[in-house]
């Protein structure tokens, strides 16, 4: 007869839905923090941009200024100011309650909380055109004015030209930084995404 023990069936051990993955109290309260203090920021920016956007010293002041050196994206959301604060509280707003939901283990806030993540990535590529649109377009109107005698009164052809050149180089760095944070944060967006929806996480929000 064997004296050897019989062969127990191999099989991976089950997902212990009781235990949280360790990443993620650590990461929820930082990205909770992070959140709070934008909102704040952005409550507070749209408060102050009330009463500007009234001020008649302001109007005044941009009724008389030329303000096609601006791009129309900065132009536009100078215009819309309030509104582009208040969205991006509620995306803030958005933010902190999917943290803090997630805390306690909810698993809609799971789920807003991915939404935000891809928003949050696809703002930043938002920044990074925006960006090179801004110096796109200052670029394009000197350019275009380079013989301008507004513009001359001030500087003469050889300063405007070593302006130009310096919005150029610019465009190239802060563009280039502007793209490589987008897309270092679409990596870990992305890479939060994926680890979310892995079984140890789905197993503590299923309960």
């Amino acid at each position: 007869m064997s004296s050897l023990p019989p062969q127990l069936p191999t099989a991976a051990p089950p997902v212990a839905a009781q235990v949280a993955p360790k990443f993620l109290s650590p990461m929820l309260l930082s990205v909770l923090v992070v959140c709070i203090v934008s909102a704040l920021s952005w409550a507070l920016l749209a408060a102050l941009a009330v009463p500007l956007r009234q001020a008649a010293w302001l109007q005044d002041l941009l009724g008389d200024a030329p303000l096609e050196w601006l791009s129309p994206s900065l132009r536009w959301l100078g215009h819309h100011v309030v509104a582009t604060s208040l969205w991006m509280l509620a995306i803030c707003v958005a933010g902190v309650a999917a943290s803090w939901g997630m805390l306690y283990r909810q698993r809609w806030a799971l789920w807003l909380f991915i939404v935000v993540l891809v928003v949050t990535a696809l703002l930043n590529f938002a920044g990074a055109w925006l960006v090179d649109e801004a110096f796109a377009h200052g670029i394009a109107y000197l350019t275009a004015h380079l013989d301008d005698p507004d513009l001359t009164a001030y500087m003469d052809g050889t300063e405007l030209r070593r302006l130009k050149h310096e919005l150029l180089m610019h465009r190239i760095l802060y563009t280039g930084m502007s793209v490589l944070t987008a897309l270092t944060f679409a990596g870990l967006h992305g890479w939060l995404v994926v680890r979310l929806l892995r079984a140890d996480v789905q197993a503590w929000f299923g309960r």
